[in-house]
């Protein structure tokens, strides 16, 4: 694994490759030959050793970490299955827990291709064990209910369905769903309820898009109506009545928010294979291309992620996407396998 760099000094150098033995350890099962590499590569100096048990660290820390990819990757974390569980193989002993961004730019770039890996191993193995209908990275599905409701599957979005005698409950697990609900008529009495988080949204008419950002949860109407209730052990319950044209967002941290206008056109973009934003912060937009894209954009800096984006762009081409808000904000970006692009 030991090779140039360009222009990373050696420090650098061990550190990246450093990440890149994390990576290794965390898939599938070395054979001898590589585990003698890696041993050798380990025992070459203490900065070497000191750069993998940094590395693992950081690891370790994405646990605590609430931006860590998919809605489920807390609860599998603390399953100790994956990349922890194969550290212990190495015979390595965990070194005392050394500061999460111990040198920033280094710090950033193995927290950037450990949150990428975190997503391979927990976010989608573990949601499509539970999700009865889900989608990958650039897919969109329409999917039929039993009850004939239909529901449009935004890319990286994935439902649950649990449906009883007393209500037709569907719990949207990560993503965005847009739900056209089959009405209360005829033997059909019982109520179509989107459950996404701590929260509900109840259809009171047909259309409405339900949300999960990165922290919250956003109901948008489309057509009619939609009561949202948020019940939190930790809060009093709240609830909203949504008209055509507004939006609310709830989270566990905020509660019920204000009821907003939204137009309802850039509600539902994504279904056109546009993504708009308007004065939205870097980090949800970066939430957002994550989404349509293969790999992970992360925002290096968190100053830079609270710097907002405007504009209008294509699912179909997020790499001019990402050129486009890189020069507008004037940022870098870096890529770092596998399959990462450090924005900083």
């Amino acid at each position: 694994m030991d090779r140039s760099v360009g222009h990373r000094d050696d420090k650098e150098r061990i550190e990246a490759e450093a990440a890149e033995w994390v990576i290794r350890l965390g898939g599938d099962p070395l054979d001898g030959q590589q585990r003698a590499a890696f041993q050798r590569w380990r025992s070459q100096s203490a900065d070497h050793a000191r750069a993998f048990e940094f590395a693992q660290n950081t690891w370790g820390d994405l646990a605590g970490l609430r931006e860590a990819p998919g809605s489920l990757s807390l609860d599998a974390l603390s399953s100790g299955s994956g990349p922890e569980r194969a550290f212990a193989k190495t015979g390595v002993p965990r070194a005392p827990r050394v500061p999460l961004w111990r040198g920033a730019g280094i710090g950033a770039l193995c927290l950037a291709v450990l949150i990428s890996i975190s997503s391979f191993w927990y976010g989608s193995p573990i949601t499509m064990m539970i999700a009865d209908y889900r989608t990958l990275p650039g897919e969109r599905r329409s999917v039929t209910l039993p009850d004939g409701s239909i529901v449009d599957l935004s890319s990286s979005s994935a439902i649950a369905l649990h449906f009883s005698d007393r209500e037709r409950r569907v719990e949207l697990l990560e993503g965005a769903a847009y739900f056209t609900a089959a009405p209360k008529a005829g033997a059909e009495k019982r109520p179509f309820v989107v459950e996404g988080a701590e929260g509900t949204a109840t259809a009171l008419g047909t259309q409405f898009v339900v949300d999960r950002l990165s922290d919250t949860v956003e109901v948008t109407v489309i057509e009619h109506e939609v009561r949202v209730n948020l019940d939190d052990p930790a809060r009093q319950s709240a609830s909203a009545i949504l008209a055509p044209g507004q939006s609310v967002q709830y989270s566990a941290r905020t509660g019920l928010g204000q009821v907003q206008e939204k137009d309802v056109e850039l509600a539902a973009a994504w279904r056109q294979g546009r993504l708009v934003f308007d004065r939205v912060p870097l980090a949800d937009v970066v939430a957002e291309l994550n989404r349509y894209r293969r790999g992970r954009i992360v925002v290096g800096n968190p100053t830079l992620a609270n710097r907002t984006v405007s504009g209008v762009f294509e699912t179909s081409d997020l790499d001019r996407a990402l050129e486009t808000i890189t020069q507008e904000l004037g940022i870098r970006s870096a890529s770092v396998p596998p399959l990462v692009t450090l924005l900083y």
